[in-house]
């Protein structure tokens, strides 16, 4: 047995060095400098980043005039990788502003503009502007600790989100374009301000900061104009509590925001509420399911940035897209009540007849999908999009939107030139259908009947391809999907239906001469190849805080990355003062290869009695090969002595492989010990995830170690509420186990599992006013915990609790989404000799460290 795991793992490894062939960088980046101001762009993108460098130093003189002073250095980022259309704006690790290379799609912010890379620049350089500004307090700790100390970070979106919206138009002379935006604003009833501070999960849903916000701050400059404004943003610079806003208000403006809001609530009631709708971002018409922010209806209920569209299969599978937590765009596959990514980047609106809208560089392509059933090995890997067949969009488009495709083979998708969106048809060449100067989006083609919705009437209603108007709505309509579409109402959208009608069938037109030309920039760019000195050093350091209840830890420490994140650097120390300790960590990374040095504490008794009390030293060297983020190959050396009393060094050695892999709601995580005195530990685990309403989820880890065992270093320890995540940043050999204290028993084998059922309670969906805290969604978890450990596992070692927490989605700070847990749980079996009691109280806040 032993010969034959040695086996098994040299052959692991060898495979995974095969795996590490060289393969080329994902995007080569140029570097233009210019008076502190560092502009990245990729080596194809000249012409975008030459109309970025010749727009800067307008905007900056005319934010600098309004009282927004930029500092240098900055760092201008054109972010090959970024799809979701917003601008980020970093002040830590280094000042940054990052651009989507990916135009707008059709209803997102910026998708009226010709030149939306120069519409993110301007509201990058006016958050960077808004985040610089302090006094007082915060301006003394900001020379200690730097950029790290910037209270103007700590703003509902709608402040940030207005001001730099109110101060484009006074740049340009005119409003940003969003006729979508504007006839929400003017049917629905405008929300209470805690609604709009937040992301609710009901209408007016993620994006109401936009919908409300943008003519809120509009309002306020009208009726108290911009020096008023500005000086609210000065105090709260200088304040030393960054999350209450509504006593600064009161000091700019003579009135809370909360006052205010509720004058503009008054003065902007259209009274015209009465026909209720549901909160809808997409949908399809039969079977008939819809989807938003907060989930899909009937499906999952998980908080997502979901695109506008989507397609129901002949497999029962449901299409969407979805930005990850990265801003990449990529098709989501739903099933039942289960969810997961379809592994290819760049990919969004996935339509009828399976085509969808991906890009290379920032020009758009349609993408034709696989049509055969989507196996557990499509699940995890997807095929290269290269290999996939791409069809370049029209001449001059800078984004297409909604590809439909009919029984024919036909495409009708909606397109972007000069900020005109348009509806187009490609049948082996390109078709223009529409050209008035109007907004037309939303295509749907079968049958030879073509509609699409269309605001040349000053409203939105759906259209045929001679441009006659089918439907009546009051309000909007949009989102034509069979012989269904949407109507704007009160809280929502109606589904209404389309009439039949004969002629609406498509006729095609002449291809307008290629607009690209006009593209081109006036100015000439010096660039140098890429160097990651510029944007690597930090220009900040942390307090770094931590206490369980008996030890209290504090210490300094930072981290830093270049703007690509292929190189990094971080370092800190802290002090316990239960251990009388000092800690420390020096660590880096160069693309796929890093290292890190760390000293550190383990101090802990078991159940039976073993105890470990050790200073440690580590190192470890590692290595992602390819870029796969999922597995790791790594170096280890350790070397320890009695943390307390006297003692000699030892040391050891290992190496490790390290994967692992999340598909949808489900993780799996394995990982490799080879140790040189000869013993070699296997250990990992699962989480799977399930249900639409009441979710219910299984974990399970375990551990073997063969050959040598020694506590604390190739053993497994079983007990507590959650997993370590102690200064080491290793993976963890302390597997949970509710009911029962941490680190209850200690042993060369472990395995513990828990099934938890979360059962709704109430969807709370409340704040109020301008405080902090956003309840979104109150659970009741019963969990039962069941495990072992021992060198030899046997029914008498097991260990089974049970218990039950509250469990309340919130939102803290107006943006950032958290756990809180409160429970109690209670050891129902347990070995003979051992002497748990219950209750055990449970509480946690976000996640462990």
């Amino acid at each position: 047995m032993h010969r034959a795991l040695q086996l098994i793992i040299r052959t692991m490894l060898f495979g995974l060095m095969l795996l590490a062939l060289p393969i080329a960088d994902g995007w080569a980046l140029k570097t233009v400098e210019k008076d502190g101001l560092c502009l990245y762009f990729p080596d194809s993108e000249d012409k975008i980043a030459g109309r970025l460098l010749e727009k800067l130093p307008a905007i900056v003189a005319f934010l600098s005039g309004q009282g927004l002073a930029i500092r240098h250095p900055l760092h201008i980022v054109l972010d090959e990788d970024l799809d979701l259309p917003e601008v980020r704006v970093h002040m830590i690790p280094h000042r940054e502003i990052r651009i989507p290379l990916r135009a707008p799609g059709a209803m997102e912010d910026g998708y009226t503009e010709s030149d939306p890379w120069t519409y993110f620049l301007f509201r990058g350089l006016c958050m960077q502007g808004i985040f610089n500004l302090r006094d007082g307090i915060p301006a003394h700790l900001h020379r200690v600790f730097g950029e790290i100390v910037s209270p103007n970070i700590v703003l509902p979106e709608w402040i940030l989100d207005g001001i730099c919206t109110l101060l484009h138009k006074l740049y340009l002379g005119k409003a940003l374009l969003d006729p979508l935006a504007d006839e929400i604003f003017r049917t629905t009833a405008i929300p209470d301000l805690d609604m709009v501070s937040n992301h609710p999960e009901l209408w007016p849903g993620h994006y109401g900061f936009r919908v409300y916000g943008r003519p809120f701050i509009s309002w306020v400059y009208q009726n108290y104009g911009w020096d008023r404004l500005l000086d609210f943003i000065l105090r709260h610079g200088r304040g030393i509590i960054p999350i209450e806003i509504d006593l600064k208000a009161k000091e700019a403006f003579g009135s809370t925001w909360s006052a205010l809001w509720q004058r503009f609530k008054t003065e902007y009631d259209f009274k015209n509420h009465t026909v209720k709708g549901l909160h809808i971002a997409g949908y399809w018409p039969d079977p008939f399911i819809y989807w938003n922010h907060a989930g899909v209806y009937p499906g999952a209920v998980t908080l997502r940035y979901r695109g506008r569209y989507g397609f129901f299969d002949k497999y029962k599978t449901l299409w969407l897209s979805e930005y990850d937590g990265k801003g990449i765009a990529k098709p989501v596959v739903y099933l039942n009540d289960a969810f997961w990514p379809y592994d290819i980047d760049h990919v969004w609106d996935p339509g009828p007849g399976g085509v969808a809208v991906t890009r290379k560089g920032h020009r758009p392509y349609l993408m034709l999908l696989p049509q055969d059933r989507v196996s557990i090995a499509t699940r995890l890997w997807a095929p290269r999009r290269d290999a996939a067949a791409l069809i370049p969009g029209p001449p001059g488009a800078i984004q297409m939107s909604g590809p439909v495709m009919d029984r024919r083979g036909r495409i009708a998708v909606s397109a972007n030139l000069g900020g005109n969106w348009d509806i187009w048809v490609y049948d082996g060449a390109w078709h223009r259908i529409t050209t008035a100067s109007s907004i037309e989006v939303d295509p749907w083609l079968e049958e030879d009947r073509l509609v699409f919705s269309s605001d040349i009437s000053g409203r939105f209603q759906i259209h045929d391809a001679q441009m006659r108007p089918l439907t009546q709505c009051k309000t909007a309509a949009v989102l034509p999907r069979g012989q269904n579409y949407l109507c704007l109402a009160t809280n929502g959208w109606q589904i209404l239906s389309l009439e039949n009608d004969d002629r609406t069938k498509p006729s095609f037109k002449a291809v307008p001469a290629d607009t690209t030309a006009s593209m081109e920039p006036e100015y000439f760019l010096n660039a140098e190849p890429y160097t990651p000195v510029k944007s690597i050093r930090p220009n900040y350091v942390m307090p770094d805080i931590f206490y369980d209840g008996s030890d209290l830890q504090l210490g300094i420490g930072t981290k830093s990355r270049d703007v690509t994140g292929d190189y990094t650097i971080d370092g800190g120390v802290r002090y316990a003062s239960d251990t009388d300790f000092f800690s420390g960590r020096l660590g880096g990374k160069i693309k796929d290869v890093g290292g890190r040095v760390t000293r550190y504490p383990l101090s802990y008794t078991t159940g039976l009695n073993q105890v470990i009390d050790e200073s440690r030293n580590e190192f470890n060297v590692f290595w992602t090969p390819r870029g796969i983020e999922e597995i790791e190959l790594s170096l280890n050396g350790r070397t320890f002595k009695p943390l307390n009393g006297s003692g000699s060094h030892e040391d050891e050695y290992w190496g490790a492989a390290h994967l692992n892999k999340s598909f949808g709601s489900h993780r799996s995580w394995l990982n490799l010990d080879i140790f040189s005195e000869g013993s070699q530990s296997l250990f990992g685990g699962c989480l799977l995830r399930f249900g639409e309403k009441i979710h219910t989820s299984f974990h399970l880890q375990a551990g073997k170690t063969w050959g040598d065992l020694i506590l604390g270093h190739s053993t497994y320890r079983i007990g507590g509420n959650v997993t370590e995540g102690y200064f080491t940043q290793r993976p963890t050999r302390l597997f949970p186990l509710r009911g029962f204290d941490s680190n209850i028993i200690e042993a060369g084998q472990a395995v513990t599992s828990g099934l938890e059922i979360l059962w709704p309670l109430a969807n709370l969906q409340a704040g109020y006013k301008t405080l902090p805290l956003y309840l979104h969604r109150l659970h009741l978890g019963t969990f039962v915990d069941a495990g072992a450990a021992g060198d030899r596992l046997s029914s008498d070692d097991i260990l089974v609790g049970a218990g039950f927490e509250l469990v309340t989605s919130l939102e803290i700070a107006w943006g950032n989404l958290s756990l809180f847990r409160m429970g109690v749980a209670w050891p129902l079996v347990q070995p003979g000799g051992m002497d748990q009691t219950g209750p055990l109280f449970l509480i946690q806040l976000g996640r462990p460290l």
